[in-house]
């Protein structure tokens, strides 16, 4: 018989918006009982659906496929939203001294060569990228073998391990989650349609690389194609909000399962849409009464009204979208008065509906951590640019230097930090980067009501 993962999550407290009354804390409000994989969170509890009815343990994705123990839900665990997170890792350590499959040098860590012979070793060689970031290790040979429209010129890197042909590159994992919902995965792979045929690559690519399987001996294609069926079937979303209880009660559709159920549609892709096709969120309408009636609610009623106004900030709130190489180069205005939706315009999800990367600025020395190597490329035209990551750029192209994919929104308070490096820790500074990035008006309720909904995703 299959085993399939059955979790039961412990209660949850409404807690936040000064909704905590004295006796709160030690009195449950809310359970959560299913047989979804459960993400505990700062906000509340994401769940994962999958479309087969149930979380196969004994699919290749959970299997160690290599000569190490590691699987793929090592650095992608469902009750870490299928990626990792800092605050998981830094747990991990601790526990383990250290010592736990993810701890591997192949891939995590400062450098290939750092000494992990101690526990105080392993702490600075695994601290600022894997702990701290939770970054996953590239080792990224340069030029790609196709050739390339600019060098590399200089490499500044903490280990000293670097060098222009052969640099070390940090990302986070991506979240093997709603990929049915999107039309690429990961930050720097091809431009392709075929998802599936990408997915089954990756198990292949996986395999060899994180688990250390043997290149000789590939990943069967049964096996391959098994965990791609895996990956292209996992729903992830927040279930339950801490103030607001069940995101798929009075008529909100809140929640994995019926994420699962939204056919995939175009987002807004023409700068000429009206403005009210920008609507790419509207699970949260039915809680529109709570903002016009909101005084005539408790507590619950007044974290649903916030999760609502919060669509209505991501939906609707314009700001001038301008410097974007990705999206004012494709919708040829600069600046595009947009709003939110206008790059993560995958309706109900909020991913990009189109192949395309951007490059909003993350990559840029000013916002990098200074634990990661900066790497500096020059064109023939002799312009130059340094970076902490090229971005889709490692296929060698210049105008793709610093861009990286829109991701889904889905499940988002479940896989902190944010961006591809991890520099934003919460939910609240990824919405300071863009609110300083593009000088968004957001007044001090507005960005309150922003993290509601974004939390409640």
């Amino acid at each position: 018989m299959s085993k399939v993962l059955k979790v039961v999550s412990s209660g949850l407290l409404f807690a936040s918006l000064g909704c905590a009354t004295e006796g709160d804390v030690d009195e449950p409000t809310t359970q959560v009982q299913s047989a979804l994989a459960a993400a505990g969170n700062d906000y509340g509890v994401a769940e994962t659906f999958h479309a087969s009815g149930s979380i196969d343990l004994t699919n290749p994705f959970f299997a160690a496929l290599g000569s190490n123990p590691r699987t793929c839900a090592t650095c992608h665990s469902p009750d870490q939203g299928w990626t990792m997170t800092a605050e998981a890792n830094k747990d991990l350590f601790r526990a383990t001294d250290g010592l736990a499959p993810l701890f591997n040098p192949v891939d995590e860590g400062i450098s290939p060569t750092a000494d992990i012979s101690t526990r105080r070793a392993r702490k600075a060689t695994f601290g600022p990228q894997t702990i701290d970031l939770a970054l996953t290790r590239f080792t990224r040979a340069f030029p790609p073998a196709a050739g390339a429209d600019f060098s590399v010129t200089a490499v500044s890197d903490p280990s000293g391990f670097s060098t222009v042909t052969s640099f070390l590159n940090y990302r986070r994992p991506t979240a093997t989650a709603n990929e049915s919902k999107v039309s690429s995965t990961g930050n720097t792979s091809a431009p392709v349609q075929d998802i599936p045929v990408q997915l089954a690559n990756l198990m292949r690519g996986a395999a060899q690389l994180h688990e250390q399987r043997d290149p000789a001996t590939p990943l069967p294609v049964d096996q391959q194609n098994a965990g791609r069926d895996f990956m292209f079937g996992i729903f992830l979303a927040q279930t339950v909000d801490n103030a607001a209880g069940r995101l798929d009660d009075a008529g909100a559709r809140g929640g994995p399962v019926n994420l699962a159920t939204f056919p995939f549609t175009l987002g807004m892709n023409d700068p000429a849409t009206p403005a009210f096709d920008r609507k790419v969120f509207n699970i949260f309408d039915a809680w529109e009464t709570y903002a016009v009636n909101h005084r005539r609610f408790d507590c619950v009623g007044e974290a649903r009204a916030a999760i609502y106004r919060g669509q209505e900030v991501f939906n609707y709130n314009e700001f001038d979208i301008s410097g974007v190489p990705g999206f004012n180069d494709v919708v040829g205005q600069d600046p595009y008065r947009g709003t939110c939706s206008s790059c993560h315009n995958t309706p109900n999800v909020g991913g990009h509906s189109v192949i395309r990367m951007m490059d909003i600025g993350t990559a840029d020395p000013p916002n990098c951590d200074p634990a990661l190597p900066l790497v500096t490329v020059a064109n023939a035209a002799g312009a130059t640019r340094t970076v902490c990551d090229l971005g889709r750029g490692l296929a060698g192209k210049w105008t793709d230097i610093g861009r990286f994919r829109v991701p889904p929104l889905r499940g988002l308070a479940a896989r902190a930090p944010y961006f591809h490096d991890g520099q934003a820790k919460n939910i609240k500074e990824a919405i300071r980067y863009h609110q300083e990035r593009f000088n968004i008006d957001l007044s001090h309720g507005k960005r309150a009501d922003l993290e509601a909904f974004l939390g409640a995703l």
